[in-house]
């Protein structure tokens, strides 16, 4: 049986995998540093072909060395994670048990690839723990590449790893031009020397254009020598820049913007962070390190005036530095917002250039966009009639709640979503307010109630969601002639009729013929509203069938109008409970208990009731959320969709006497 192959790979899927890493000579060269680095070095050598030289590249370091099985790891594993692996740091080898670990470049195991940037195929030497392996790396032609282990010896001191390229490629970089690429990012910690061709990497390598000395005098303690090394190019990443602080030609702490609170001086993801190097000589702290040398002591003096002497001489820097740039960042935002700040009066638009000077120059870290965005939020909030209130709320908000209001404005705009939550919070305070009144045992007058019935059709269901339902005033003249009280105030209101026992209103829904023309009422619904106490018996349930008989004698209802009735009180007669129909079926009438007719409304706002407990709107009005939320006990004879039940939350109870 013949074995299918494996996967197989093109020929250019190295310089997509490994990128940079194999392509550019100051990329690779700094990656295989970086790798010394990782394993704990602290002498690497590296010979480097000079213009016309047939001399092989090669890099030798003493750091810890590998195994047999740790290469072969390392090395097959085509996307090896370090992080996973090996963790974030690298513990010093025994003999340099003293020094702190240190913080690793490597992460995703890339950077190994970089020797084939210097030859078409590399052997690698490893040593340690008395045995050395000797493996050699090609590139392949159906697999990126190629492992065979050459050679093990055995009792074989120290350690270290050393890398050697086969054919090697042409070099246009000169081994001074590789010196600078290493010195500007590799001299904050003087345990980890680099030798090129024999000479040592120092400062002297580094142009003087880019490095400055400058001496920081902390008043009282002494005098900081600050080395500055500006790499003219941003990496990638932030890993070999920051701030390195040095006592007595040692390291303390890891060098980077993170830790003694050097995150505070630029943003790590800002071109600077990724392009500057300051190197601090601070001798005169010899007694205010830690004696694991992982930082200064907090409590000292010393040292936190200096870190304030440091950081301020830094901050000019790089203000220096940035000072073109924020003069454009300045002109560009001014420019961009001229049409909403030209609308500003002469204070509001002195406040907002004052605004956006400061800004851009204590936040130089800042980009364009988003000063943009912070300058045009001032302005136009200078033309809100509002004015600053927004900001006040926000700055009250935890973060959390910041990060829901940042979703919602992701999914909705502000009209949209005020639109949708005016209309929730218009319906829960309608709620509210039947509950509210309905409540009160004393109430003899329901005058007051009818109005909120009108906005609350909605609740009897789906349909009557239409604005197409209007009161039908014409009906109400009828029927206010014939059973209305003859009091002034029930014809202030011509929208509903005043009744000896409550209220009642007509609302309905045109009907038209083929040519789209008004024909007479499709649909109607008719409101009646008990006083408290009111038992809704044979007679209550009768009394909308008299109403619709009249309308019917006047012309106003046909057997084409469909009817709906409802009759709304504190407690039903329990034979009474059904619906009963008239009219060949097309008119309906249904009783109804308060308790019901809330529970219903709070069903159909899905439970928002209860969820919104604490929203202002609710409060504005005075209200206190427990005692509006609270469930009452159920009470017999409540109905539940017109069918007589026990209720299930609410009762009739707080309805009436």
């Amino acid at each position: 049986m013949v074995e299918e192959p494996g996967l197989l790979f093109d020929n250019r899927f190295m310089e997509r995998h490994a990128g940079s890493i194999i392509i550019d000579p100051a990329v690779a060269i700094v990656e295989l540093v970086a790798n010394a680095w990782d394993a704990w070095a602290t002498k690497v050598n590296i010979v480097w072909p000079e213009r016309g030289d047939d001399a092989a590249f090669s890099i030798q370091d003493n750091g810890k060395g590998m195994t047999d099985a740790q290469f072969q790891t390392r090395w097959k594993t085509l996307d090896y994670n370090r992080m996973r692996e090996e963790g974030g740091e690298s513990i010093p080898p025994p003999e340099l048990a003293d020094l702190p670990p240190r913080t690793t470049y490597g992460r995703n195991g890339k950077g190994r690839h970089a020797a084939f940037r210097f030859g078409e195929a590399y052997r690698v030497r490893t040593w340690r723990d008395g045995t050395s392996v000797t493996f050699e790396v090609r590139r392949g032609a159906t697999q990126p590449y190629t492992v065979e282990r050459l050679a093990i010896e055995t009792e074989v001191d120290g350690h270290g790893t050393e890398i050697l390229a086969i054919n090697p490629q042409r070099l246009l970089m000169t081994p001074e031009e590789a010196r600078e690429v290493v010195g500007t990012r590799f001299l904050a910690d003087p345990n980890f020397t680099v030798t090129i061709n024999g000479t040592m990497v120092t400062f002297d390598d580094i142009p003087e254009a880019q490095r400055r000395t400058v001496d920081i005098d902390v008043q009282g303690y002494g005098t900081a020598r600050m080395v500055v090394i500006d790499t003219q190019k941003a990496d990638k990443t932030t890993r070999q820049h920051g701030i390195a602080w040095r006592v007595n030609n040692r390291i303390v702490g890891a060098p980077g913007w993170v830790g003694f609170d050097q995150e505070r001086l630029v943003d790590g993801r800002s071109s600077e962070a990724k392009r500057f190097i300051f190197i601090v000589r601070a001798d005169f702290l010899t007694n205010e390190v830690l004696p694991d040398w992982s930082g200064f002591w907090p409590n000292s003096q010393a040292w936190p005036a200096t870190q304030t002497a440091v950081h301020a001489k830094i901050r000019e820097y790089l203000g220096e530095f940035s000072a073109d740039r924020r003069r454009e960042t300045k002109e560009t935002v001014r420019e961009n917002l001229g049409r909403t700040v030209a609308q500003l009066t002469p204070m509001s638009r002195g406040r907002w250039n004052e605004f956006v000077d400061r800004v851009v120059d204590t936040c130089p870290s800042m980009n364009l966009d988003t000063v943009e965005q912070v300058a045009g939020v001032l302005a136009n909030l200078e033309l809100a009639t509002s004015k600053y209130e927004l900001i006040a709320k926000l700055h009250e908000m935890r973060p959390g709640d910041l990060d829901e209001l940042n979703a919602l404005l992701v999914d909705w705009t502000v009209r949209t979503a005020k639109l949708a939550l005016d209309e929730i919070a218009q319906r829960l305070k309608l709620i509210e307010e039947l509950d509210q009144k309905l409540r009160d045992e004393t109430m003899e007058e329901v005058g007051d109630l009818q109005p909120l019935f009108d906005r609350s059709l909605w609740v009897f269901g789906p349909e009557f969601e239409s604005l197409e339902f209007t009161s039908n005033r014409g009906m109400t003249e009828v029927i206010h002639k014939i059973f209305g009280r003859r009091e002034q105030g029930s014809r202030l209101r011509p929208d509903f009729v005043m009744l000896p026992d409550g209220s009642v209103g007509f609302y309905s829904r045109d009907s038209h013929d083929l040519g789209h023309e008004v024909d007479g009422v499709s649909r109607l619904v008719i409101a009646e509203i008990k006083k408290p106490g009111v038992l809704i018996g044979s007679k209550e349930k009768q009394q909308p069938w008299q109403y619709i008989r009249e309308l019917m004698n006047k012309g106003l209802v046909t057997d084409a109008t469909n009817v709906t009735c409802y009759v709304l009180g504190s407690h039903i007669d329990p034979a009474e409970a059904g619906d009963e129909t008239k009219n060949n079926g097309r008119v309906t009438i249904r009783a109804i208990t308060y308790s019901t007719f809330v529970k219903r409304a709070e069903k159909r706002m899905l439970g928002l009731r209860d969820k919104l407990r604490d929203a202002p709107f609710l409060k504005e009005r005075g209200i206190d959320p427990e005692t509006y939320m609270q469930p009452q006990q159920p009470r017999q004879g409540d109905l539940l969709d017109g069918v007589a039940r026990p209720a299930l939350t609410a009762s009739a109870d707080r309805y009436h006497p």
